[in-house]
């Protein structure tokens, strides 16, 4: 921790520090640095009392980290990472407190990483009356570390950060962001694939060039909207970048499956009238951010299921196909006509029909009292960070859309934040908040302010912070997903007051409760967020969300990715998350020729890995043995796929291999392809078999090795003699399974000629050790989980 320092409040000051402020104002903001590191820290931090004369200093530009803080009432934000349009820069905005990002501090103390940094104590002012750049000052005798700073980690030279530099500001290095970008990207366009008005075309299936130009426009309308978010940086509380690429690898592995489920249940007007759902109802998950995932989150899985390695472009390419066209159904609901995104509608989103903004209109209410406007001021912000905390700081809590324009020339913004989601674990079972919070925004005729508003829900306006020229507000609560807008609740100053303080209640024990979990809870929470929070409310609207849960694994994450977890977590996600995100390269299109099941080139790359799986670890004479490949295709299978990491190799321990987190992915990947459910079914009729004698052999074997020998021979042959049996039905089903009969003949003939060790002695392919082998493998091969009935 940094050294402490107390300065009185007159004492001259320096500027010791810049970096991009978060909105303009003209007064300077003055207190004490304060640096929070840890969500420890900032609980502790809280728990001391009166925060409102501190400036705080955090690592990342994250919004849930500092939830405890902003609704502390700190005075102010500072930054070493991320940038203004980030979460944390947008909730402070929606605060009202000042904020400074990516501040680059010239002198200062060091934290445990040597960043330089105020010391705790030290009297700070800072500067944000201008944009783009703002100044920290701090006490001219404030403790100063002169050591030579040690960089820790990977650092980027000059010339990769000016790369990196050039692709936040124009995609590819060469669109830029905004209108102008779109009208390149449509320009490059041949079909109408992002136009909601040709009935027939919506009702059939898209084709393979359809489906590409869309891809095409969605890498770039993704990084038109994110591109500011790249640089946000890390949270102390969230792992951010983890769990974005496990949930949105997830993506590909699950989506696909339910859109076509829920398609095929309801059908293609069932579908309309779903995505038609966010024009008549405020407080719903049916909005821009959820079709806009639906859309891209499968393509994007794709591609970084493709940099795994765990398939090639081929693999079930039609169902990015399918699932697109299944979503500009979706997508005419929500729209009825015209095209599909804001970035090609000047990025505006008249969501709402419009006797919604009539009713807003007759219910709003004057800010122009101080002590309401505060009220209301306290209460939009808490409310937001308590959906920004419950969906694991992403935008699945908060949805704008407009804006309005009204008769008197005026318009409206208007935002729906879901402070209580019953689907997520996390989530206070008995909360006492409303589903959603719906909030009007009223601006009055003549505001200088421009309106942007993205696809994924989020608005954006020149000058940044818009809240000074709100004049009214309309406040409506929903109280379940599925309540009727009859039943909506309009809520005056003392109600958001109450709301105020019970969110910001929620929000602390729910940030402890967070704070509590794995750093594997954290990643695999927030990625169930992404994956199962894009399509729950498409799941909910059509009737068949328990069906989801119950057969189609909603709320679960895909075998594949759970074995993926050690690798995407060990620094890959961190790399390749920000690479295909500004390069657009995760939108891979879909090939001429596709696949649905296995390629006959992997059918002896399946048999190597499902060998190296079912024995844990084995040489390559060993996964020779076991899988029926001659050694020269195993040697050459082997160094394949340890080249693409899915195979380490120890020759430590005898040259064994084993598969790493994303081999055992891909492992799963083939298995679920290559073994077919009439062979799975035809095993586990054998298996079903296979347990009698199992109980014979493991009671057999412990008697053996406690020394109680007696007709252990004869005892054998029956065992033997069953497990032949059992082993013929499987070799009618795979002829791989004949290799077992052959090994553990020989090593039953080996015992009964003399040799005591092949009967159990461990690594010496004795007959137990080719028994839990073949155990192994129709656990495999089933897919079934060891049970107390398995042995």
């Amino acid at each position: 921790m940094p050294e402490t320092a107390s300065v009185e409040a007159d004492t001259e000051l320096e500027v010791v520090g810049s970096g991009a402020t978060v909105y303009e104002s003209p007064d300077p903001v003055e207190g004490v640095a304060r640096w929070l590191e840890t969500p420890e820290d900032v609980m502790n931090f809280v728990a001391e009392g009166d925060v409102s004369d501190v400036i705080v200093i955090v690592r990342g530009g994250t919004t849930t980290f500092l939830t405890m803080a902003l609704n502390a009432g700190i005075r102010g934000v500072v930054t070493l990472q991320g940038a203004p349009e980030s979460h944390l820069g947008i909730l402070c905005r929606e605060y009202g407190i000042p904020a400074i990002m990516s501040v680059q501090f010239a002198k200062g103390v060091r934290t445990g990483r040597g960043e330089v940094i105020p010391a705790d104590g030290v009297r700070l002012s800072l500067d944000v009356s201008s944009k783009p750049t703002g100044t920290v000052s701090a006490s001219k005798d404030a403790p100063v570390d002169t050591s030579e700073v040690v960089p820790q980690g990977p650092q980027m030279s000059p010339e990769q950060l000016a790369q990196i530099m050039t692709l936040l500001e124009k995609f590819g290095g060469v669109i830029p962001h905004g209108p102008e970008g779109d009208a390149i990207m449509r320009a490059e366009m041949n079909t109408d694939v992002l136009y909601l008005d040709d009935d027939e075309a919506l009702r059939r299936e898209i084709t393979r060039e359809e489906v590409n130009e869309a891809i095409r426009y969605y890498t770039w309308n993704e990084w038109d909207a994110l591109a500011a978010r790249a640089t946000e940086g890390e949270s102390g509380l969230i792992p951010r970048q983890e769990y974005e690429a496990t949930g949105i690898a997830n993506c590909w592995f699950t989506h696909p499956e339910w859109i076509r489920v829920i398609e095929d249940r309801i059908g293609i007007d069932g579908m309309i009238d779903v995505g038609r759902k966010a024009r008549r109802e405020i407080g719903s998950k049916i909005n821009m951010l959820h079709l806009w995932a639906l859309a891209t989150a499968p393509s994007f899985g794709r591609g970084i299921a493709v940099e795994l390695g765990l398939h090639d472009l081929e693999f079930r390419a039609d169902r990015i196909r399918q699932t697109f066209g299944s979503v500009r159904r979706l997508y005419k609901g929500l729209w009825g006509s015209g095209p599909m995104l804001t970035s090609m509608k000047q990025y505006h989103a008249e969501v709402l029909d419009r006797d919604w903004i009539d009713r807003f209109t007759a219910d709003k209410l004057s800010l122009a009292d101080a002590d309401n406007r505060q009220a209301f001021l306290r209460f939009n912000g808490a409310a937001e960070l308590m959906g920004f905390l419950l969906h694991f700081d992403n935008r699945l809590g908060v949805s704008d859309h407009g804006p309005y324009p009204l008769d008197d020339g005026g318009f409206v913004l208007v935002r729906d934040v879901f402070v209580n989601e019953p689907a997520w674990p996390w989530n206070n079972a008995d909360s006492s908040l409303p589903w959603s919070v719906t909030t009007a925004l009223f601006f009055p005729p003549g505001t200088e302010l421009d309106v942007q508003v993205v696809d994924i829900s989020t608005v954006f306006t020149k000058p940044a912070n818009y809240l000074p020229f709100v004049s009214d507000v309309a406040v409506y609560t929903r109280e379940t997903w599925d309540a009727p807008m009859d039943s909506v609740t309009t809520l005056g100053f003392d109600d958001m007051r109450r709301l105020r303080t019970a969110c910001e209640d929620e929000s602390a024990a729910l940030y402890g409760r967070i704070a509590a979990m794995s750093k594997r809870e954290k990643v695999e929470a927030g990625a169930l967020t992404y994956s199962a929070g894009f399509a729950i409310s498409v799941a909910r609207a059509s009737g068949l969300y328990d069906e989801l849960v119950a057969e189609h694994g909603l709320t679960q994450l895909h075998p594949v990715i759970t074995a993926c977890y050690d690798t995407i977590v060990s620094g890959v996600a961190s790399e390749m998350i920000p690479r295909l995100f500004l390069t657009g390269s995760w939108g891979n299109p879909v090939p001429e020729q596709t696949r649905e099941g296995i390629a006959d080139s992997d059918i002896p790359v399946f048999r190597v890995l499902h060998a190296v799986a079912v024995r844990g670890f084995a040489t390559a004479e060993q996964i020779a043995d076991s899988s029926g490949v001659n050694l020269a295709d195993v040697g050459a299978i082997l160094a394949a796929e340890t080249e693409a990491a899915h195979i380490t190799f120890n020759p430590a321990r005898g040259g064994v291999n084993a598969l790493t987190g994303t081999g055992r992915g891909k492992y799963l990947l083939l298995r679920e392809v290559a073994i077919d459910e009439a062979t799975r079914e035809s095993v586990a009729t054998e298996y079903e078999r296979f347990l009698a004698p199992n109980a014979e052999f493991k009671q057999l074997a412990s008697d053996w090795q406690a020394g109680r020998n007696e007709d252990t021979r004869a005892r054998l042959d029956a065992v033997h003699s069953a497990v032949l049996s059992v082993l013929g039905g499987l070799s009618s089903t795979d002829s791989r399974f004949d290799r077992y009969a052959v090994r553990l003949s020989a090593a039953a003939d080996r015992f009964r000629s003399g040799d005591d060790d092949a009967l159990t002695k461990p690594l010496t392919d004795s007959y137990h050790d080719v028994w839990m082998e073949l155990h192994e493998d129709l656990l495999a091969t089933t897919g079934k989980e060891r049970t107390e009935a398995d042995g």
